[in-house]
């Protein structure tokens, strides 16, 4: 709990705001990635709440598609960014985005 309430109190204005945050989408893949953290993780993956943190700090929370396109959401033929796509088959790419920052969406999610 203390992570959790940590991690949301850290990033409250995201959640404010309505940032991409706030997606069914990446807020699954959220969960799945602090999945890692909890008590039962596999310990190959476990992971600390610090590290949790240095991994989440970095990620561009903006509703815009230079960061979410590919991830958790699609660019329509507008150019507008639909975030209404399956949890299921987004928040797996968004956890890998998360929880691997070296790859090209990990990247993307990060604005590198």
């Amino acid at each position: 709990m203390p992570l959790l309430a940590r991690l949301i109190g850290d990033r409250s204005e995201h959640f404010v705001s309505r940032s991409a945050l706030t997606a069914p989408a990446v807020l699954a893949g959220l969960g799945i990635a602090v999945h890692h953290t909890a008590p039962w993780a596999d310990p190959a993956n476990a992971l600390g709440a610090d590290e949790m943190h240095r991994l989440l700090s970095d990620i561009r929370w903006e509703r815009e598609a230079r960061y979410w396109d590919g991830v958790a959401a699609k660019s329509g033929t507008s150019g507008r960014l639909n975030f209404s796509g399956g949890v299921k088959d987004s928040g797996g790419r968004v956890a890998d985005a998360i929880l691997y920052p070296g790859t090209e969406a990990g990247r993307r999610i990060r604005g590198q």
